[in-house]
């Protein structure tokens, strides 16, 4: 497979890596790729669940995805696109790319095919055979796992293994993934981030920098957790930011 080099110099230097040992709530899952992204590096963090969610995108609502996966305890507004995803299956990462000045990205569909190329090489090299899609499955609804599209991974039947929301503001870009319907091998997180940028930074512990949780703790009260956000009719008005 060529595709996932394609793209390696979106990010010719390091990229941080972070598994996050904390299970978190779904908005503090979301506060915390928030907060990475706002940072002034690369980076990629592996995290888990602290009770059994469901996220759907910006322009989404929690009863649509109630409709669709029932019996979750949580029903999470992203602030990235996409569909409506089970995350009481499979296994979550997120890459944060950097807003920095003069520095451009390149449009959401290839920087799909970079990313989804480097999971794609770090999937196959633990032990999961797959490939990227190159065109639109047929639709299969509002369900992110029933409608595969271009750049998305999946086996050789066909079945999604991979997908994600982006977002991007500032200049930064937020990319919230989910791997589903398959077991990589253990070591995958530390493939896909060499994959993604040549000189990969491992942090550990519960905080990756000074003052995360404080901060995280404030996101969430101030936007995650508020009562506009979690409005039915959200995902039906124009987003103010």
């Amino acid at each position: 497979m060529q595709m996932q080099t394609q793209q390696r110099d979106v990010l010719p230097g390091a990229i941080t890596l972070w598994i996050d040992p904390v299970p978190r709530s779904g908005y503090r899952n979301m506060a915390a790729d928030e907060l990475l992204s706002r940072r002034g590096e690369a980076w990629l963090r592996i995290y888990t669940w602290e009770r059994p969610a469901v996220s759907f995108g910006y322009f989404d609502t929690a009863t649509e995805a109630a409709s669709i996966f029932p019996g979750a305890e949580e029903y999470i507004r992203r602030w990235t696109g996409g569909g409506i995803v089970d995350h009481r299956i499979g296994y979550t990462y997120t890459v944060t790319l950097p807003g920095m000045e003069g520095v451009m990205y390149p449009p959401a569909d290839q920087l799909y095919l970079w990313i989804h190329g480097a999971l794609a090489t770090a999937l196959q090299q633990s032990e999961v055979e797959c490939t990227l899609l190159t065109e639109d499955a047929p639709d299969g609804g509002r369900a992110c796992w029933a409608s595969p599209v271009k750049s998305d991974i999946v086996n050789a039947a066909g079945h999604k293994l991979a997908g994600a929301g982006q977002r991007r503001y500032k200049g930064a870009v937020l990319h919230q993934g989910l791997i589903q319907q398959c077991s990589p091998a253990a070591g995958w997180p530390q493939k896909l981030a060499r994959a993604l940028a040549p000189e990969v930074n491992v942090v550990e512990g519960l905080e990756p920098f000074p003052g995360f949780n404080g901060a995280l703790e404030e996101l969430c009260r101030t936007k995650y957790e508020s009562a506009e956000w979690n409005d039915e009719s959200h995902g039906r008005r124009k987003p103010s930011r």
